[in-house]
């Protein structure tokens, strides 16, 4: 389904994404990125991620699709580390937990490229966070939100839907603001 997987936050979430997009065959390599060099050492020796990048915009050259896993608080600047380098026809998708703070970065930030941006909440996690507790079964009959934007393109929205399908999840829609 995907040539490249960028994941910007190796860890819970972003490296159980990996492992589970890996596991289905539906992606065909996963490019990471992390503040912090020992999570990345961690990530490549679990089969999370194929390839360390330096920063979030090297991660995101080439990327079909993209999953920013970081704190809603980095979404800001996370996003303004990637908006020069993301790929035109890129699935932007994000696995914060309060909708309304990350679209409005991606609104004040991504411009007219917000076109690009499925938000999604899946409704799952552990007690232990971190890379080293990554499972690709996490999203298994866990619940995923997507709040799609208005200008987002239905094929964008019903390709981000299928992926966590894919993943086990069962998808519903809702306003950003819900």
């Amino acid at each position: 389904m995907f040539e490249r997987l960028a994941v910007i936050g190796c860890g819970l979430m972003g490296g159980s994404f990996a492992l589970a997009m890996k596991q289905r065959g539906l992606v065909k390599h996963v490019v990471g990125y992390s503040r912090s060099s020992a999570t990345l050492e961690l990530a490549l020796h679990l089969g999370a991620i194929d390839e360390a990048a330096t920063s979030p915009a090297q991660a995101v050259v080439k990327a079909d699709l993209v999953l920013l896993a970081v704190p809603v608080a980095a979404t800001d600047a996370t996003l303004k580390s990637i908006r020069e380098t993301l790929a035109p026809g890129v699935l932007l998708m994000d696995v914060g937990s309060t909708k309304r703070d990350v679209v409005d970065a991606a609104r004040r930030v991504l411009r007219e490229n917000i076109t690009c941006f499925v938000p999604a909440h899946p409704i799952a996690g552990k007690e232990s966070a971190g890379v080293q507790h990554a499972d690709a079964a996490l999203y298994q009959r866990c619940t995923v939100i997507l709040t799609p934007l208005p200008q987002t393109p239905a094929d964008l929205v019903k390709k981000a839907s299928e992926v966590w399908t894919a993943l086990g999840g069962r998808v519903s829609s809702l306003s950003p603001e819900r």
